[in-house]
């Protein structure tokens, strides 16, 4: 099941599908603001659920969560922290078509580059790209 939820606002949300049937896919890396910090007790919480494996993460839409321009320097900390926690539990993605932009439009080519940012070993990013997807969705 993926949950479009503010994890800020979930500070329990380990423990709560702790239970859960089916795997759980976050979207946009959390979907809390980049000036909640790393320490807000749901994104801890949603770390925690990462590293059981109970949960997945999509490093999707950072445009949503940054209180920054491209290339949105403050996410590059969530992602790494998300990484460091459990990089079999992410995947990718570019979150088209952007629905509900606030603001300009992203460039799907701008938000692949970021990659090499939040990533920069070239065997994580294959993992992110290709493995783990194809452990989650099964192909």
């Amino acid at each position: 099941i993926e949950l479009l939820l503010h994890v800020d606002e979930f500070p329990d949300f380990d423990r709560a599908f702790a239970d859960f049937p089916v795997p759980l896919v976050v979207g946009h890396l959390g979907y809390m603001w980049t000036d909640c910090g790393l320490r807000a007790p749901g994104f801890q919480a949603l770390l925690r659920a990462m590293r059981s494996g109970r949960c997945w993460v999509k490093l999707t839409g950072p445009y949503r969560i940054s209180t920054q321009p491209l290339p949105y320097r403050d996410v590059t900390p969530v992602a790494r922290a998300l990484l460091d926690a459990a990089a079999d539990r992410l995947v990718w993605g570019t979150d088209w078509p952007h629905v509900m932009v606030k603001g300009p439009m992203p460039n799907d080519g701008d938000l692949c580059d970021l990659l090499a940012d939040w990533i920069p070993d070239p065997a994580l990013r294959r993992r992110v790209l290709v493995d783990n997807p194809a452990t989650l969705y099964g192909f």
